[in-house]
């Protein structure tokens, strides 16, 4: 790197003016993870398209199903990559309580320490559960975040699946009677 001297080897006026205005420029900007945590909108819509893509590993996505009264921004990050509609508008099947390509928000928050929760439900779900299933509940995803400088990470997902069940017993006993 070359630096600009004048004959008596002193730095040159332009090099200090330079170098003054990216001290002043660079003396109010901090490492995110230095300052006072404060969710914006880039930070839900990123969390929201990593966990779809997560999400869709598993099967399409086609509708987001939100409350009403959820955050504005939960809402705008999610109408960003799906169409979003309220629980009541969820289509009426004698087969399913979710259809196969909803999914379910059940909660999507970011604290104030920098950490993000990400849940939810995708569909189908049925009505009624097939023998020797107790329960049907489709397939559920818990995705926590965590701000590291400025990205978001998340080192754990979970992916449930609750149908059909598992009956599991002590190798030295005999099997349950099936359930309904």
């Amino acid at each position: 790197m070359s630096r600009y001297r004048n004959p008596r080897g002193q730095l040159g006026l332009p090099v200090v003016a330079i170098a003054a205005a990216l001290l002043a420029a660079c003396a109010g900007t901090t490492p995110r993870s230095a300052q006072t945590f404060v969710a914006s909108e880039s930070d839900f819509a990123d969390i929201a398209a990593m966990s779809l893509k997560f999400v869709e590993r598993t099967a399409p996505v086609t509708t987001i199903v939100l409350p009403a009264n959820a955050d504005p921004r939960v809402r705008a990050a999610m109408k960003r990559l799906r169409p979003v509609i309220p629980p009541d508008k969820v289509p009426a099947s004698n087969t399913y309580r979710l259809p196969t390509g909803y999914f379910v928000l059940e909660a999507f928050e970011i604290d104030a320490d920098g950490i993000a929760t990400f849940e939810g439900q995708l569909g189908p779900v049925r009505k009624v559960p097939e023998p020797p299933a107790t329960d049907d509940c489709g397939i559920r995803f818990s995705i926590p975040f965590a701000l590291e400088g400025n990205d978001w990470t998340s080192h754990t997902l979970k992916k449930s699946v609750c149908w059909p069940k598992r009956e599991w017993w002590p190798v030295d006993e005999a099997a349950p009677a099936r359930s309904r």
